[in-house]
């Protein structure tokens, strides 16, 4: 689609006055005035708004409520107009409403003396009395907002759009506000959720064992509780209510979780700035006692996770590149823990059925088949080469060239739709839509331009795009078995395969299976047929 401008155009008192002398129409010479301009600046003219009744407040002006809205929607680039002022004529208020609308659509003022852009900060300050009335306006009322919302937070009401799983939000009777009512189902799900995390899950043997919320999740799903978006539990949700104060009777306003990084090896934490605000005691119940909230904080505090240093050492070599066939996710290293037991790639899915294999096999296999494919591909690729250079690239080059006659063909009737609007020949509404269509068409033509010249591009260097993998390949072989760390040979597999796509349905981890590797080589795809 083009770009779309629209023309406003109002009388001024002045301009009244100088018609009622005998100074001609103003409408008129001013929608000339623009024309041109729009002409020289090559812009397509989507709407020509003209203000005929009189009125100074936005309220009073049925064509500006218009353009506000195309505007506002987003819909155009731009507005022509001869001065800023016949925007916003009336009061402060009108001006602030008018600046606001262009600049957060991000729409340009063009007049005949100047181009305004609303992000550039010199531009914007013509509006700055009309900005700084509406917005100290938006601000006393957002700080009136504000302060209600801390009274009603005092008070222990519940001041939150949406109440946490195992409440419900309820008016409070005789008076103002909201606060939350116990659902006591879910409620009991919270608790079991606390029992489980605090005291542990109590093994055949009749010892506990204490769990996180990975551990606690799974069970849950064992157990058929649903959660709170009626599927599956996730850990996420789980921490989530682990560590939420409503659940001891608690209210809080603006929090933000804290984000834990690490900084040359040490755990730094950052807290935003509107997260530190004290717990009020809330009007509702509280599901769980204080002190057995308060002992599941401490827990999670304790078990806090420490990311490895920046500069962790790298031990897998296919880290990144092997993805389960079955269920799209990235196959992570275990490490063999008993006697002399290997390594293991495994989907970390655990619903996913894909059965785990030993490193070794997954990574021995992978150069077999890489071997395989560039064997093939060698096959492939020359007889695909022979094929094309028999041919040329001149239907595209014919194509192309019939792009860019039909452009400049098209560009040429849009100019002179501008003559034929000041014979007379056409009116305003055909003029507009008669742009329009030119404009369409010639942004089609455009396209069709760029796609041919693109195409064009791409058939002169596919041959070497495709060749280019096969020295790639083969240097990866000629090494591969002599790189001494897990990171060299990472990043050479990477320079040469997109991804790989792993399956393995049937057979153990050490027996004879079903295992089988797709590679995804980083080339553009050879066809017999090009």
């Amino acid at each position: 689609m083009p770009e779309l401008y629209d023309i406003y155009l109002r009388k001024s008192r002045a301009d009244r006055d100088a018609e009622a002398n005998g100074g001609g129409d103003t409408l008129l010479r001013h929608r000339t005035a623009l024309l041109e301009l729009a002409r020289r600046m090559d812009l397509t003219i989507f709407h020509i708004f003209e203000e005929v009744v009189s009125g100074e407040s936005i309220a009073n002006r049925p064509e500006m409520q218009k353009l506000l809205a195309e505007v506002e929607g987003g819909s155009i680039a731009g507005v022509l107009v001869m001065e800023v002022e016949r925007l916003a004529r009336g009061n402060t208020r009108d001006q602030g409403i008018v600046a606001e609308t262009f600049q957060y659509s991000g729409t340009k003022i063009i007049t005949p003396l100047k181009t305004y852009d609303p992000a550039d900060e010199s531009d914007q300050e013509y509006f700055e009395f009309g900005l700084f009335m509406s917005r100290r306006e938006y601000k006393t009322i957002n700080r009136r907002l504000q302060r209600g919302r801390m009274a009603s937070l005092q008070e222990g009401k519940y001041i939150a759009a949406a109440a946490p799983y195992g409440y419900e939000r309820v008016k409070i009777k005789g008076a103002k506000g909201y606060t939350l009512a116990i659902v006591e189902d879910r409620a009991q799900v919270v608790r079991h959720i606390y029992d489980l995390y605090i005291n542990g899950l109590r093994q055949p043997d009749g010892s506990l064992r204490h769990i996180g919320s990975s551990v606690i999740a799974k069970q849950l799903d064992r157990e058929g509780i649903p959660s709170p978006s009626g599927g599956r539990w996730a850990p996420y949700t789980v921490r989530d209510i682990l560590s939420n104060p409503t659940y001891a009777g608690f209210v809080r306003w603006s929090w933000r979780p804290t984000v834990r990084k690490v900084v040359d090896g040490v755990l730094v934490e950052t807290r935003p700035v509107n997260k530190a605000m004290a717990l009020t005691d809330g009007l509702h119940p509280a599901i769980i006692p204080r002190e057995q909230w308060q002992r599941a904080q401490d827990i999670m505090a304790s078990r806090a996770y420490l990311p490895m240093p920046g500069n962790r050492t790298m031990v897998n070599p296919l880290a990144g590149l092997v993805y389960c066939e079955q269920c799209g996710r990235s196959l992570v290293r275990t490490k063999g823990r008993r006697g002399n037991a290997k390594d293991m790639l495994m989907c970390p899915n655990k619903d996913c059925t894909c059965k785990g294999s030993t490193m070794d096999e997954v990574e021995s296999t992978l150069i077999h088949s890489l071997e395989r494919w560039l064997r093939e591909y060698k096959l492939k690729v020359k007889p695909v080469k022979a094929h094309r250079k028999k041919s040329n690239t001149a239907p595209l080059e014919r194509a192309l060239e019939a792009a860019r006659r039909e452009r400049d063909t098209l560009i040429s009737q849009k100019g002179r739709l501008y003559d034929l609007l000041e014979q007379g020949v056409y009116t305003i509404d055909v003029f507009t839509q008669r742009q329009f269509e030119l404009a369409t068409r010639i942004s089609a033509a455009e396209q069709a331009i760029q796609e041919a010249q693109q195409q064009l591009d791409a058939e002169r260097q596919l041959d070497e795009l495709r060749l280019s993998i096969i020295p790639r390949v083969e240097r990866l072989l000629d090494v591969y078995q002599q790189l001494e760390t897990p990171q060299e040979k990472n990043e050479m597999l990477k320079t040469c395969l997109e991804r790989v796509e792993y399956r393995k349905t049937i057979g153990g981890r050490y027996t004879q299976s079903d295992m089988a590797l797709k590679l995804y080589p980083k080339i553009i795809p050879v066809s017999s047929h090009p």
